[in-house]
């Protein structure tokens, strides 16, 4: 059975607060693993983080859209930005010495360590990540 679940948030961080109570209302209905929804809601979060940051610049005329399906055994997701884009090959290696300590620049690879499949589309309309995650019961 494929259900699919779909939020758009406004380019505020206090929006991407939404996103684990969306996670979990996913979780509850597909009887997720607990270890499982706390991997799912960080790399989910992430991606949501720099739609809103990176990709719309917390421009509030602008959206954050996050399409998340169900599908057999894997969670399929997708955030999509209205940003112009750029090029993850570029960024920074957080594991690097130099930027351990750094902040924040560990999203994009997060995602890349947690899950499969991951691809960036880029359009004229926005940026959009998306990944599989095998789903864990």
């Amino acid at each position: 059975m494929e259900k699919t679940y779909e939020l758009t948030l406004e380019s505020d961080m206090k929006e991407v607060r939404r996103v684990q109570a969306f996670i979990k209302n996913i979780a509850d209905e597909n009887h997720f693993e607990t270890l499982f929804i706390h991997d799912i809601t960080l790399i989910i979060t992430e991606a949501t983080n720099n739609a809103v940051l990176h990709g719309n610049k917390l421009d509030k005329s602008k959206h954050a859209h996050l399409i998340c399906k169900v599908e057999g055994d894997d969670l399929f997701v997708a955030v999509r930005d209205e940003g112009a884009g750029f090029n993850p090959d570029t960024l920074p290696d957080p594991l690097a010495e130099e930027n351990l300590l750094k902040p924040s620049g560990r999203g994009v690879f997060l995602i890349r360590q947690m899950a499969s499949d991951v691809k960036y589309d880029f359009s004229p309309a926005g940026t959009t990540v998306s990944f599989r995650i095998p789903i864990v019961r």
